[in-house]
C-alpha cells in the first residue's frame, strides 16, 4: 500500500511562504512566480545530481561530495518547533535527530530508514545552495525595514529554500531509480 510522499508537492509547497516572517511583504501577485521559481531551483539541482550520479542513494551520493552525516539520539524541539535535521556548511556535516525522524516517520507513515533518506535528501540541497547553487532565499528581496516611503535594507525570503528543498526530495525520489516510499506499519525498520 503506498502513501502520500512526506514533502509538499509543487502547489502544496506554496504554503511555506505563509509562515516566513516577511510573507506579508510579497505582493500576492508574486506568490506563485517566486515560489515556482524556488521549486524549479531544487528540482533542476535534483535532476543534475541524478544524471551525475546515475542510480545512487542520497547517502552514496552525500559522501562522494565529501559530506559527514552525524546522527543524535534525541528529539530536537527549539521555540516549541521540532528540527529533524541541520546542515552546517563550514563543517561539510548534515545532523539527524534521530527521535524527531522517528516520529516524523511514523507520523507519515514510513520506515525510519526511509525517513531518514528524505530528510537528507532535503537537507543535501541546503548543502547545494552554499556550495553550488548560491542561496535560494536569495532569489527575491524585500525591504527589511519600511518608514513611511523609506525602505531600508532588502531580506530574502527563507522559505523558498524550503520549498527548493522540497522540489529536490520530489524531484530525486520521484525519478524512480531510488527507494520507493510505501506504507511501513512497523517504523522502526
Amino acid at each position: 500500500m503506498k502513501t502520500e510522499f512526506p514533502f509538499p508537492d509543487h502547489i502544496g509547497s506554496r504554503q511555506e511562504l505563509i509562515r516566513d516572517i516577511h510573507y506579508h511583504k510579497i505582493p500576492q501577485e508574486d506568490i506563485s512566480h517566486i515560489a515556482d521559481r524556488a521549486w524549479d531551483t531544487g528540482a533542476a539541482a535534483a535532476s543534475d545530481i541524478l544524471d551525475k550520479y546515475p542510480g545512487k542513494s542520497i547517502w552514496e551520493v552525500i559522501k562522494q561530495e565529501g559530506l559527514k552525516v552525524i546522527k543524535v539520539d534525541k528529539d530536537n524541539v527549539i521555540g516549541g518547533m521540532r528540527c529533524f535535521s541541520e546542515y552546517y556548511s563550514g563543517r561539510k556535516t548534515i545532523t539527524l535527530y534521530l527521535k524527531s525522524v522517528k516520529m516524523w516517520a511514523a507520523e507519515n507513515r514510513v520506515s525510519l530508514k526511509y525517513g531518514e533518506e528524505l530528510i537528507l535528501a532535503h537537507e543535501f540541497f541546503h548543502h547545494l545552495e552554499c556550495s553550488v547553487l548560491g542561496l535560494t532565499s536569495s532569489q527575491y528581496k524585500v525591504p527589511r525595514l519600511t518608514i513611511g516611503r523609506w525602505k531600508i535594507g532588502k531580506s530574502g525570503i527563507r522559505a523558498l529554500s524550503e520549498i527548493g528543498a522540497h522540489g529536490f526530495s520530489r524531484t530525486f525520489y520521484a525519478a524512480g531509480r531510488h527507494f520507493d516510499i510505501v506504507y511501513n506499519a512497523n517504523v522502526d525498520e
